[in-house]
């Protein structure tokens, strides 16, 4: 790196009211960059972390996790002015193969989806205003397809 960068984007003081979260995967940021982008928002709140929504749910990840989330959530709630949470979940996530190694393929996104679910529940019990949007990010040959899932049908959880 040089000695300095001048990034050329001016900064703006205006809050955001959009807080995406999302997978920490690097083989996933330029893609989710340019969705959120395209279709959320020019300037969003950028959450990531291994598994994404899944830190949301202290049964789920850990109550730690939960807990560092929730305190981040309520500086958004009290110093941004959110209206929109956006949670996308990726195909072939090792945070998901990791915690259910027992699931094949198919049946991880079917845990990631109810995942996502769960996390909008959760953020709907304590910020009912906002809108919460699901997003399951997918491979389709070499290109990504982001789809969302928010008013898709419910299956049975995937344990």
């Amino acid at each position: 790196m040089a000695t300095s960068y001048r990034a050329p984007t001016p900064w703006s003081p205006d809050r955001p009211e959009t807080l995406v979260v999302c997978c920490s995967d690097g083989r996933w940021h330029g893609q989710v960059n340019e969705f959120v982008q395209a279709e959320v928002c020019q300037r969003a709140d950028l959450y990531a972390v291994p598994g994404g929504p899944a830190v949301l749910d202290p049964w789920n990840s850990s109550f730690d996790e939960a807990r560092v989330f929730e305190q981040s959530m309520r500086l958004f709630v009290e110093y941004h002015d959110l209206r929109h949470v956006w949670l996308i979940a990726h195909q072939g996530c090792a945070w998901y193969k990791l915690r259910h190694p027992h699931l094949e393929p198919a049946q991880l996104i079917a845990r990631q989806l109810s995942d996502l679910r769960r996390g909008r529940t959760l953020i709907l019990e304590r910020y009912p205003s906002y809108d919460v949007r699901l997003v399951i990010a997918e491979l389709h040959g070499s290109g990504v397809v982001f789809r969302d899932c928010t008013h898709e049908p419910q299956e049975a959880p995937v344990r």
